[in-house]
């Protein structure tokens, strides 16, 4: 493989590019990721969590690289095959609407869709595809590979570089985002993890015993990152208000009713709450709640967090109920008729993963797949056999937690202790 090109990433250092990669990163859709930030919350938090996709996703190129020269030639494939592994991590995250995440929530509510369902559309119909095919590669191929899909039984490794257990899309954002917002919590030593991956005989990545410990490291800063940042009550607080804010936009100025990528790729942080910004809030309601929102978020007066409980359940019936609206709603309402406030100054939200990264392709999803050699032997093992780390992990997180406006913090606190029936005042959040 040749690069013609590197660039300095302060997580991983020289990156090396070759010409396609290079074509790739200066196309329009793939630089606009340049206004597409990482983390829409968490610089209300971490002020230097101003990171976004477009170095994200050329980080996880890089690790789909390493990933890919580890693993590839085992199974005869070249150097084309680990270029496509290297372009699946490059434009895994090319469809992620504006503040990320976020817009996703106002995409499957109008459309049925998410973003790695735009992703695959813009890989396919966009210029994106134009190069890739010049280069002799199928664009529709990189979309499976993006997507997880398996169309051999090699794919299950190829896939699953970018798109599986413990790809090189986790193992970027954890360091990445760690790094950007200041805290300790991501301390990975991914190249030890990487140089422990083997092939199974039946085609699945497995990693070997005696890198538990960076393993076990992997999964404790995934756990710690997602409760300490991701999950953290003043970052979701932002995202929930940012969601709330492109919902109702959304039906005012129709962000969601794109239908060219071109129109899409006209969305992005900045376009969105410039728009927002000048929306007249007399056109209708959802505009008067847009405006009174961005006007709230510019002046970073945020809802509150009354009440905090998180959840560790084996149940995944549970955390699904948890996190169905109508759910949420319910509880909602009851909530703001104990406390005698209006239910829409009271938000319930459940942010939901399951602790061990989730493979659905396994009969325990929630195990991950590791070897241990005996007299030359590998023999096929679960990580949770050998790690109490392991097995404490194979559970559902669920943060729940009620916000509303400063004014009603007491009374909204002590309605919901009621209704999830806690009694202790050590619930009640106080900052």
């Amino acid at each position: 493989m040749e690069f013609v090109l590197e660039i300095n990433d302060p997580v991983h250092g020289f990156i090396g590019l070759t010409e396609l990669e290079t074509k790739i990163i200066d196309s329009e859709p793939y630089q606009r990721l340049r206004r597409i930030k990482q983390l829409s919350g968490a610089h209300y938090v971490y002020p230097t969590a101003e990171h976004t996709r477009f170095g994200h996703c050329i980080g996880a190129m890089y690790l789909a690289g390493l990933i890919g020269r580890r693993l590839l030639g085992q199974m005869g494939l070249g150097e084309t095959a680990l270029q496509e592994v290297r372009l699946a991590g490059l434009l895994h995250d090319l469809g992620h609407g504006p503040f990320s995440h976020v817009f996703e929530e106002s995409l499957i509510e109008s459309r049925k869709c998410n973003h790695e369902d735009v992703t695959e559309w813009l890989i396919k119909k966009s210029e994106v595809s134009d190069i890739i095919e010049d280069y002799g590669i199928s664009s529709k191929r990189i979309a499976s590979l993006v997507r997880g899909r398996r169309e051999s039984k090699k794919d299950k490794v190829v896939s699953s570089i970018a798109a599986g257990q413990i790809d090189s899309d986790k193992l970027d954002y954890l360091i990445r985002d760690s790094f950007y917002c200041g805290v300790n919590y991501g301390l990975i030593d991914i190249h030890r993890l990487i140089n422990s991956m083997e092939i199974s005989e039946d085609y699945d990545i497995e990693i070997d015993l005696a890198a538990r410990g960076a393993l076990e490291s992997f999964l404790v800063a995934r756990y710690e990152m997602f409760l300490n940042v991701y999950y953290h009550k003043t970052v979701r607080s932002v995202e929930v208000m940012l969601i709330q804010l492109i919902n109702a936009a959304d039906k005012a100025l129709g962000f969601t009713a794109f239908s060219t990528p071109d129109e899409f790729l006209s969305l992005d942080d900045m376009s969105v709450v410039s728009r927002v910004r000048k929306i007249d809030p007399n056109l209708s309601s959802d505009a008067e709640e847009a405006s009174k929102l961005m006007k709230a978020l510019d002046s970073r007066i945020l809802y509150k967090s009354a009440f905090e409980k998180v959840l560790h359940t084996g149940d995944q019936f549970v955390s699904k109920v948890l996190t169905k609206k109508r759910v949420r709603e319910s509880i909602q309402d009851e909530i703001a008729a104990l406390a005698g406030v209006p239910s829409d100054e009271v938000i319930v939200d459940v942010p939901t993963l399951p602790s061990v990264p989730y493979n659905p392709h396994q009969l325990d999803p929630m195990e991950i797949r590791i070897f241990e050699t005996i007299e030359k032997e590998r023999i096929p093992r679960r990580l949770s056999e050998f790690s109490n780390i392991a097995q404490m992990m194979k559970v559902y997180l669920d943060v729940i937690r009620v916000y509303t406006f400063d004014r009603h913090r007491f009374d909204v606190g002590r309605a919901a202790r009621e209704v999830f029936q806690e009694v202790p005042d050590a619930a009640l959040i106080h900052m």
